[in-house]
């Protein structure tokens, strides 16, 4: 009756998005549409996703249950034919349970934990009529959740009738002692409703509809113009939210969102960047001794590092170290007795430090790292929409290319730490797409066009306070800026070379050159006077100071036999498969080079189908891009990406959170490319075959990074918040 149930779902489902698509008020109506689109996730949710529930009506199956209770010393049920064996052996509770004389075929197995175990570990063996000696379930090792009730069937998929079942239940909590176990076979599994899933479907299906019925309109038409804001706004809400999803998720139940704990979390447990917004309201920019625990604490650490001949050589610090009975702060930087970051201090300086110095409390990084995910989610439809404007485009596609670019810049990454790790790198992007966003839009403008310039040069300059290596990304945006004065100037020099440098230089420019310049002299300097103040040098960042595994004489930019890591982990490492969700886990692979290169869980950049578009770089600078100001813009924004992964990996390492530091130089060009792709087409007549290539890439692109961000072996997930993975585990995975 379960598959019969599923069945009628489907073709109910299909029957009405076939009346849907017959009946002229409808297509018309937004509102029909809506209530259309509602109607077929309401029978989906009723037949196809609870088809389970069905599953025992109309046959003849042998029902029987049991409790399972336990303490120390030995375990008893309240079903003879249920026989439990306690292991001793085991740090946590766990037990053995033979479930004999069942006789019947068996469609699943109900296993519900006490609230003091919270979840168990689940492994099935049977016998039947032909398997005489136990055989294990290879899918049956399920985690079960108390108070998830959908988590506590496990379908076994067994054919014919099974003699007998054993039970392996390990607890996830240490702790307990006594307790009790419910234990059935056969039950009915019970009518699971969920408003979630139902909403989530109902948007989809509307989302078609909207996309079906309004598949011709023009991006930057006069028609478009409210459809495309509200998908513009409905994709950036969904954005935010699975943002949001991934922050709470990743998140440890001690942990404060908003605020730190000030009674549970002492300043020493503070990150780099907590810790440097204390120390600037002190007048200082070291951060060791922002408060007296911290000062008694660290002064041993600090006196042995200075007593050291070279304290950034691992062998020497760490045996010092070992010999005090101490430690040191790991990844800071260290310089004439004073802990350092070598991070930039302009996160700091608008996040922070304002509403310390204001209020007195300490926001939580994990908060600033979802704001910052935000504004760049803003900041990149925003780039989209930018280039997209000027073009004639079908407007889905744009609105794909944007959903593509938020999955393909690595902001989801960024929650399973949520440190100053992930936060540096962030406010640099933030300074570097809203930098693109004013120059572009300056280049393009008919009037205010130096405003536009100076402010983003300024956001520019701010990205290298936020990570010096950021430097390099002001290169992307000189050819739209050079281009621009160019255009502006009158020289009537033959060759060709000179008459471009005399335009930019010419008179009229004086002013708007200035105002660029100006932003990256102010910066620049009070860089250099913070970095004087810390190393002693107006060029020293404190990445020679660092105490991490080795010193800096590993990393050198001239390594090119990094090379092949850099192509392998950097661009071609994909995502590796699993049978169960989210179905794709990130590989975990260590790096060996003489001695030492940062490997962790991560996949390149072409990863993602999306990207995939960037091999199509020379074509599209060749035939379809007619603006110079583009062209240029492309061409050197693709040999940055390339630059920016090799010096990103060779310098630094390999890991899903670097990719930030060049995913977004490999989104850029992909863009452009995406968008001649859909003009080529329209020339030749294909323009509805090559969309629905586009549409499908951009969907799995998407779906990728949802799936990969949610990934166990990257997301931590299953600790934080279990009974939430559970939750959305069995959600998801209706058909288990």
């Amino acid at each position: 009756m379960g598959i019969v149930m599923m069945i009628l779902g489907i073709v109910l489902a299909v029957g009405i998005m076939l009346f849907l698509n017959k009946t002229e008020k409808i297509k018309k109506d937004i509102a029909t549409l809506f209530i259309a689109s509602f109607l077929v996730a309401l029978v989906l949710e009723i037949f196809t996703f609870n088809y389970t529930t069905y599953e025992n009506i109309g046959q003849s199956l042998k029902k029987s249950e049991s409790v399972i209770t336990y303490n120390l010393a030995e375990a008893k049920s309240t079903n003879n034919n249920y026989v439990v064996t306690k292991d001793i052996n085991s740090e946590e509770p766990a037990f053995t349970v033979e479930i004999n004389n069942i006789d019947s075929k068996v469609n699943n197995v109900y296993v519900a934990p006490s609230k003091e175990m919270v979840s168990a570990k689940v492994f099935v063996d049977y016998k039947d009529e032909v398997l005489t000696d136990y055989t294990p379930i290879s899918d049956s090792d399920v985690n079960v959740a108390y108070n998830r009730e959908n988590t506590q069937y496990i379908r076994l998929h067994l054919a014919g009738k099974t003699s007998a079942l054993k039970l392996r239940i390990q607890s996830s909590s240490h702790e307990i002692s006594s307790g009790s176990i419910n234990v059935g076979v056969n039950q009915d599994i019970p009518f699971r409703f969920k408003p979630w899933r139902l909403i989530a479907v109902t948007l989809i299906f509307f989302a078609l509809a909207m996309i079906y019925r309004y598949r011709n309109l023009n991006y930057a038409g006069a028609k478009s113009k409210k459809v495309r804001r509200v998908a513009i706004v409905s994709l950036l809400v969904v954005q935010i939210l699975f943002l949001y999803f991934l922050a709470y998720a990743q998140m440890k139940p001690k942990d404060g969102f908003l605020f730190e704990d000030t009674k549970t979390n002492t300043v020493s447990r503070y990150d780099q960047y907590q810790k440097l917004a204390i120390a600037f309201t002190k007048g200082q920019t070291h951060l060791d001794g922002v408060d007296e625990l911290t000062e008694n604490g660290e002064k041993k650490q600090l006196d042995i590092l200075k007593g050291l001949k070279d304290p950034y050589k691992p062998v020497e610090r760490d045996k010092a170290i070992k010999d005090s009975g101490t430690s040191y702060e790991w990844d800071y930087a260290y310089n004439d007795g004073h802990y350092y970051t070598y991070y930039g201090p302009v996160p700091v300086i608008f996040t922070f430090l304002p509403v310390y110095a204001l209020t007195g409390i300490m926001i939580t990084t994990r908060l600033v790292t979802l704001i910052f995910a935000i504004i760049i989610s803003v900041l990149m439809c925003l780039l989209v929409h930018n280039i997209a404007k000027r073009r004639k485009l079908n407007m889905w596609a744009v609105i794909g290319v944007m959903g593509a670019s938020l999955s393909t810049i690595f902001l989801t990454s960024v929650f399973y730490g949520a440190k100053i790790y992930e936060l540096s790198p962030l406010g640099g992007l933030i300074c570097i797409l809203a930098g693109i966003n004013l120059v572009y839009e300056g280049v393009h403008r008919e009037t205010k066009n130096t405003l536009f310039l100076s402010l983003g040069a300024l956001a520019f300059a701010l990205a290298v306070g936020c990570k010096a290596s950021f430097l390099l990304a002001s290169i992307v945006v000189l050819p739209l800026i050079l281009n621009y004065l160019a255009s502006k100037g009158t020289s009537e020099k033959k060759n060709r070379l000179a008459r471009y440098f005399a335009n930019i230089f010419s008179k009229g420019n004086i002013k708007t050159i200035a105002a660029v310049a100006a932003p990256y002299v102010v910066v620049g300097v009070l860089l250099m006077i913070y970095n004087q103040v810390r190393f002693g040098s107006p060029f020293d960042f404190g990445v020679a100071h660092q105490l991490t595994v080795y010193d800096t004489s590993y990393f050198k930019l001239t390594s090119i036999s990094k090379l092949p890591t850099v192509i392998q982990n950097g661009l071609l490492r994909l995502p590796t498969t699993s049978v169960n969700f989210p179905f794709l886990e990130l590989p975990d692979a260590g790096i060996g080079y003489h001695g030492y290169l940062f490997a962790m869980a991560g996949i390149g950049v072409l990863a993602y189908p999306f990207i995939w578009a960037f091999v199509g770089v020379p074509v599209t600078v060749k035939n379809s891009l007619k603006d110079n100001k583009d062209k240029a813009f492309v061409i050197v924004t693709a040999i940055m990406a390339l630059v920016l992964c090799y010096t990103t990996i060779v310098m630094g390492g390999s890991s899903f959170r670097y990719s930030l530091d060049f995913g977004w130089a490999f989104v850029i060009p992909s863009i452009f490319v995406i968008f001649a792709i859909e003009g080529w087409a329209r020339k030749k007549g294909v323009l509805r075959q090559a969309l629905l290539g586009i549409f499908v890439v951009l969907l799995v692109t998407i779906i990728i990074n949802v799936l990969v961000t949610m990934s166990t072996g990257f997301s931590g997930f299953t600790e934080t918040k279990p009974d939430t993975y559970y939750d959305v585990y069995n959600t998801v995975m209706f058909w288990k």
